[in-house]
């Protein structure tokens, strides 16, 4: 497939806004979550991992962006890394988009999909633990899976009042156009697959008991990372609860709809959709990577800092090699309306997953192989004439003096 292949999503985004076409700009970012990425940002990023691996990447390398956005990540991996674009996917669930990737040279033999980038498209190449390299700038806090809620407005019961009253204002604050009309049996069948595929996710339910106003707190997060929470008008579905419902869900039948009117599976949908996006995408680039592959990608503080998110981390700490945590000052975003601060993570999957219950966040609590260092870096932005791009071109020469120091388990 070439940078004008195109794959139907199972949440399409050509008319989701209740504002004109032509108010089509920051609003729509802002639905859908994206922060396009300065180009160099992404170029430092590249230039990171290329010095984290202490040579050029191979032609043969496998890289993927899977929330692409203009495909900035691609362009430079080509351009600048030298990668041919044979070997470059991408994937993005804003049909905008796609003639800008028709359009771009740079693009051209790449594979680009309009699709979903939570869900493998074996079509085109992209399955989770293939790919030498996974780096981007996946959405944060926009609308997320939202569009889930529509299997239990579309079931027999519908959705409950407090349903209703819960998401109602999520709906007017996203300025998103309330579904008017039943689902088409496409656009159910498109759901459904949504709904199997990120139901064997774990980030979902994996369980923190944490006090309910501490994601309010978070400046980061405009809304709760697992917003559903409230939600149950039975007992609050335990992290048990939720692993054998996705048990349930990978043994349906493929040839049979999901049968939405099962309570474990409206708690599902429920929790499903009132996860953060940037939740799912952290996971997501994880499982992408093939194990010894490297890993790049900006996230905001929620994701670093947390307590909701610790379980999560934790999760993720098990799998794969945390190397470095770069800082962004906090204006990198503003032009596109977020004033977030940003992190940028670099990592490599395991070869062999830790244990469970053999690795603890708690430093005294680890092995010598455990306590590995991670090169923190924040800039000073607020120093006068701060440029970011000194900054970052900075940073270059010393992770690549300080590589076999920092990270002599990687040579």
């Amino acid at each position: 497939m070439s940078a004008a292949a195109t794959q139907s999503s199972p949440t399409p985004r050509k008319a989701r806004s209740a504002k004109p076409a032509a108010d089509n700009g920051l609003e729509r970012r802002r639905e859908l979550g994206q922060f396009f990425t300065p180009p160099e940002v992404a170029g430092f990023m590249l230039d990171f991992l290329e010095a984290i691996h202490g040579a050029k990447f191979s032609p043969s390398t496998r890289l993927i962006d899977p929330a692409c956005g203009e495909g900035v990540f691609l362009r430079v991996a080509h351009e600048r890394g030298g990668l041919p674009p044979t070997g470059l996917f991408g994937a993005d669930i804003d049909e905008v988009l796609a003639p800008g990737w028709r359009k771009d040279p740079l693009l051209s033999g790449a594979t680009l999909l309009l699709a979903n980038g939570l869900l493998d498209a074996p079509q085109a190449g992209i399955v989770e633990g293939t790919f030498d390299l996974v780096v981007g700038n996946p959405p944060f806090s926009g609308t997320g899976l939202r569009d889930l809620l529509r299997l239990l407005e579309d079931s027999p019961e519908g959705a409950s009042p407090q349903e209703r009253d819960f998401f109602e204002p999520c709906y007017l604050k996203e300025g998103l156009a309330k579904p008017l009309k039943p689902l088409s049996l496409q656009e159910r069948a498109e759901l459904d697959r949504l709904l199997r595929a990120v139901s064997q996710y774990s980030c979902w339910r994996l369980d923190a008991e944490v006090a309910e106003e501490e994601a309010a707190d978070s400046e980061s997060a405009p809304r709760e990372l697992f917003a559903a929470a409230e939600l149950f008008d039975r007992r609050r579905p335990t992290a048990s609860d939720y692993e054998r419902t996705a048990h349930l869900i990978a043994h349906w039948p493929p040839d049979r709809p999901l049968d939405i009117s099962r309570p474990e599976l409206r708690d599902t949908v429920r929790r499903l959709a009132g996860t953060a996006i940037e939740v799912f995408f952290t996971e997501r680039f994880l499982r992408l990577a093939k194990r010894g592959g490297l890993i790049a990608i900006i996230v905001p503080e929620s994701i670093v800092a947390s307590d909701r998110v610790g379980p999560l981390r934790l999760w993720l700490l098990r799998r794969m090699d945390l190397l470095s945590v770069v800082t962004l000052p906090q204006k990198v975003f503003t032009g596109a309306g977020a004033n977030a601060r940003t992190y940028m993570l670099f990592a490599r999957r395991r070869a062999q997953d830790r244990p469970d219950g053999q690795y603890s966040l708690d430093p005294a609590e680890q092995s010598a192989e455990e306590q590995k260092l991670v090169w923190m870096v924040e800039p000073q932005d607020d120093a006068p004439n701060f440029k970011l791009e000194a900054f970052l071109a900075g940073l270059l020469p010393r992770v690549r003096q300080k590589r076999k120091q920092l990270w002599p388990y990687l040579l």
